[in-house]
C-alpha cells in the first residue's frame, strides 16, 4: 500500500507541475483595419488628413519555446500613402509639394504580452522587428518618377497596443506602430534634411488556431 500511495503522490506532483508549465494556444491568425500616415517635408504645415489614408493587413503569429507571452508575428500590410502641404494659405514652409501612391509591406516582428492573456482579459503588448516595403502606382508632383530601386526599402517597425480576450479563442486589439528608415517616400528633390517615416494606427481581431487548453 505504501508503494501505491507514494506512486499516487508522485503522479499528482508531476501533473500539477506540468499544468503550471503548459500553455493552451500556440498560434493565431487575424486581420487589422486602420490608417497609414506619412511624415516628412510635405506633412509640415498641413492637415493630418492630407497625409493620412486607409490601410489593412493580415497576419499570423506563433508562440515558440520561449516565455509564454512571446510571439513571432508575420504580417502583410497594404494601404495608400500620400502627402500634400500645398493647401495651407498661411503656410510658412517654403518647400511645398505633394505625392500619392500605394504601399505594400511585409514584416516579421517579435510581440511580447506584458500581462498573460490566460490570467487577465486585458493585456498591453510591445512589438519590434524588421520588414520591407514596395511603392506602386506612384504619382509625384515634384521630382522624377521613381526607379525600381527607389521604389522599395527596408524598415524597422516598432510599436505596441492592448489586447482584450473576448472569448477563449477570439481577441480584439488596438495598436499603433511607426516605421523607421524608409527611403525618400515623398520624392523631394532638395538636399535639406528630410527624414521620412510612416506609421499605422489600427484595430483588429485575432483567432486562435487551437482550442483553449489543448495539448500538443
Amino acid at each position: 500500500m505504501k508503494k501505491y500511495f507514494l506512486l499516487l503522490i508522485v503522479v499528482c506532483i508531476t501533473a500539477t507541475s506540468y499544468s503550471q508549465e503548459y500553455i493552451g494556444q500556440k498560434s493565431f491568425a487575424g486581420l487589422t483595419l486602420g490608417t497609414l500616415s506619412y511624415t516628412g517635408i510635405y506633412s509640415k504645415d498641413a492637415s493630418i488628413l492630407s497625409h493620412t489614408s486607409m490601410s489593412f493587413s493580415g497576419f499570423y503569429s506563433r508562440k515558440f519555446i520561449l516565455p509564454r507571452q512571446l510571439y513571432v508575428r508575420g504580417e502583410l500590410m497594404a494601404g495608400e500613402i500620400a502627402g500634400d502641404n500645398t493647401g495651407g494659405i498661411e503656410s510658412t514652409v517654403p518647400e511645398k509639394g505633394s505625392f500619392r501612391g500605394y504601399l505594400l509591406e511585409g514584416s516579421v516582428k517579435a510581440e511580447y504580452e506584458i500581462l498573460s492573456a490566460y490570467t487577465t482579459r486585458f493585456s498591453p503588448y510591445v512589438m519590434a522587428g524588421g520588414g520591407a516595403y514596395y511603392l506602386f502606382d506612384y504619382e509625384p508632383k515634384q521630382g522624377e518618377e521613381k526607379t525600381m530601386e527607389e521604389s522599395w526599402g527596408l524598415v524597422l517597425p516598432v510599436g505596441g497596443g492592448v489586447k482584450y480576450r473576448v472569448t477563449n479563442r477570439i481577441r480584439v486589439f488596438a495598436e499603433s506602430s511607426i516605421r523607421f528608415f524608409p527611403k525618400n517616400l515623398d520624392n523631394y528633390p532638395g538636399t535639406i534634411s528630410n527624414p521620412n517615416k510612416y506609421y499605422t494606427v489600427a484595430v483588429g481581431a485575432a483567432f486562435s488556431l487551437q482550442k483553449f487548453n489543448r495539448l500538443w
